[in-house]
């Protein structure tokens, strides 16, 4: 077996990670405490909803932040690969309380404006706060996604990919946690003043009711686009097709291995991969050249794919025998 820390880039993804993160933290904070005056004072469901929405979104940059530190915890006798997959197992909390606190607090405000059917005279000065606020928020949220995308673009960089692909597959979940959510509350504030204005307009709250619903449903799509994503990640995800191809190149480029009949990959974390292997090795290596091989195999590894950060090899002989043990011989008739 051999172990490797993370290196610069992993120290760097992390870092940018953990700055997304804070960004957001501050956004929403600010941004919840003016929803909330602003829809207690004007009445809007769509705003007071969005006050949910980025409460919820404080706390759970709260969670993603805990796992970011915990995931750095020195591996131990109980978890031997490390506390990696701490920042997957905070992400999965994220989304769920992005379903139980945002949307079913959005959905309960639309549901309940819909069933009052009441009318709301919201005064020059309400209509004002209100669409103050939402345009602030605008802006704080847009400044926190501009931060979120920054991250993103670097981190498809660094792996080569398409911004797209990284959003589907990269194992960074918390970065994309972020990204969806600020995505999820730009599209929120235009559906909340949309429904405030048509509310207006029309003199009938259930376009405000209509509003606080739609926001419901788009934040019980992004928890379940989080979820899936980080459970994949818990369940033992393997390592993106380029990393186990290149696994398989840098072994098969070794002269004394000829032929790796099985080769398995598992996301320890955002920026670390465990790999276990079986080599066929040829005949007539002494247990020093064996040894040496496998020192020469993993630094190769390292310096070509440093997100793998732990190997366990089992050797072979070309016949099936496994260096270090007896043959198995037939019984004398």
């Amino acid at each position: 077996m051999t172990e490797r820390a993370g290196g610069t880039q992993a120290g760097h993804s992390e870092g940018e990670s953990k700055l997304t993160v804070l960004a957001a933290l501050v956004a929403n904070l600010a941004i919840a405490a003016g929803k909330l005056i602003a829809g207690v004072i004007s009445g809007s469901a769509a705003l007071l909803a969005e006050a949910g929405h980025s409460l919820a979104d404080t706390v759970n940059q709260v969670f993603l932040l805990i796992g970011i530190n915990l995931s750095h915890t020195t591996a131990d006798d109980k978890h031997p690969h490390g506390y990696g997959k701490e920042a997957f197992f905070w992400s999965f909390l994220a989304a769920i309380f992005i379903f139980a606190a945002g949307a079913t607090f959005s959905f309960y405000e639309g549901i309940r404006t819909f069933v009052e059917q009441h009318q709301h005279d919201r005064s020059a000065s309400e209509l004002g706060i209100a669409y103050g606020v939402l345009v602030m928020a605008i802006v704080f949220e847009s400044a926190s996604f501009t931060v979120a995308v920054r991250g993103l673009l670097s981190g498809a960089k660094r792996k080569g990919w398409g911004i797209v692909r990284f959003i589907r597959e990269a194992p960074d979940v918390t970065i994309k946690t972020v990204f969806f959510e600020d995505s999820a509350a730009l599209l929120g504030l235009q559906i909340a003043i949309t429904g405030l204005t048509l509310s207006e307009v029309t003199g009938s709250e259930n376009w405000d009711a209509a509003a606080s619903v739609s926001i419901g449903i788009v934040l019980a799509g992004v928890a379940l686009m989080l979820g899936s994503q980080s459970r994949s990640l818990l369940l033992g995800a393997a390592a993106s097709p380029e990393t186990r191809e290149a696994l398989n190149r840098v072994v098969g480029s070794f002269p004394e291995v000829l032929s790796v009949p099985r080769m398995l990959s598992m996301q320890l974390g955002s920026n670390s991969v465990l790999v276990t292997g079986e080599l066929c090795v040829k005949r007539g290596m002494s247990t020093d050249e064996i040894e040496d091989l496998i020192v020469r195999i993993d630094d190769k590894i390292s310096a070509e794919i440093p997100e793998v950060s732990e190997t366990f090899w089992e050797l072979r002989l070309a016949d099936g025998v496994t260096p270090g043990k007896p043959e198995k011989r037939p019984a004398e008739s």
